[in-house]
């Protein structure tokens, strides 16, 4: 019973290896200090510029509300479809590597895998829309910057957005300026913008635009600052990605060996196989190979955490 329950453990930390790291730290920390240095009861009130903790403070079900929406979005037209087949074609795969490698209970494994495969292809969603996001962002920021310097009005210069550029980063916009033209308050447009799409820079443009709109000031050098900014950081996040690529494509390689090894080991050598896999005396072998493996890739992944 043990021998399967350790390879899908395996393959779990493999799956957790190989999924992006959602690096928070930064934003929950740039939020915070914010909030340390501005005292903000409401953003309905005209008192206070910005409510910083109404774009990041959520209850656990407004949470995962905005996450299936956004899944939602991220999946397009008939996403329960996709979804249900999605599923199906992953029942199938635990089926046949139930048969064929484990051979243990079937709704145990079938579970185990549909588990794993709904939280990576939730986070592989999350990180297409982000690169997305990132991709088509300093061009709104652009735009932007250009309609404000014109002498257009911050709703005039979102709605210019929106019509001009495509994916979803203009989508939003155009609804941003829908709303607003609309008269809902620019609160509201600005908080369902950033469940939207809550991602740290996007987050200090909306507070941008808010003590913009409540106070005043230049805008356009803000935006050109801002924008500014994201490219250094996205510079040294690729130069991170760079210096550490090495460290996690070994760590890939590594934890991927042993299930490779034993999927060549099924057809070029059953007898060994079984004697692995099921046969008492051979199962220490087995999970002397997945703990070690476990050490050596847990090793790995906390010298690649340090790096700041």
């Amino acid at each position: 019973m043990m021998h399967w329950v350790s390879l899908i453990a395996g393959g779990v930390i493999l799956l957790a290896i190989c999924l992006p790291k959602k690096k928070k730290g930064s934003s929950i920390q740039f939020l915070e200090e914010m909030n340390k240095t501005i005292l903000i009861e409401s953003m309905d009130t005209d008192q206070q510029a910005v409510n910083l903790s109404s774009l990041s403070s959520k209850t656990l079900k407004q949470r995962a509300l905005h996450a299936w929406h956004n899944v939602h979005n991220q999946l397009g037209s008939l996403a329960f479809i996709k979804v249900g087949a999605f599923l199906v074609v992953v029942m199938a795969l635990a089926t046949y590597i139930n048969q064929n490698f484990i051979r243990s209970s079937w709704l145990m494994v079938t579970l185990l895998f549909e588990v794993a495969a709904i939280i990576f292809g939730y986070f592989w969603l999350q990180k297409r829309a982000k690169n997305q996001f990132e991709e088509s962002f300093p061009d709104a920021l652009n735009m932007l910057a250009s309609a404000v310097s014109a002498g257009e009005s911050i709703m005039h210069a979102i709605m210019f957005v929106g019509r001009s550029l495509d994916g979803e980063v203009g989508k939003e916009f155009k609804l941003m300026g829908e709303r607003l033209q609309l008269g809902e308050s620019p609160d509201s447009v600005f908080r369902k913008s950033c469940q939207r799409f809550p991602y740290p820079s996007f987050q200090f443009f909306v507070i941008t635009l808010r003590a913009n709109m409540q106070r005043g000031g230049q805008l356009k050098e803000v935006i050109s600052r801002l924008n500014r900014l994201m490219f250094d950081a996205r510079a040294i996040e690729k130069k991170k990605f760079a210096l550490t690529s090495e460290a996690r494509t070994s760590a890939k390689i590594v934890a991927a060996i042993p299930f490779f090894f034993l999927f060549i080991l099924k057809y070029l050598s059953p007898e060994n196989y079984e004697f692995v896999m099921f046969a008492p005396q051979g199962k220490p072998i087995l999970y002397y190979v997945l703990i070690s493996e476990f050490i050596g890739i847990t090793i790995v992944w906390s010298l690649m955490k340090g790096v700041k």
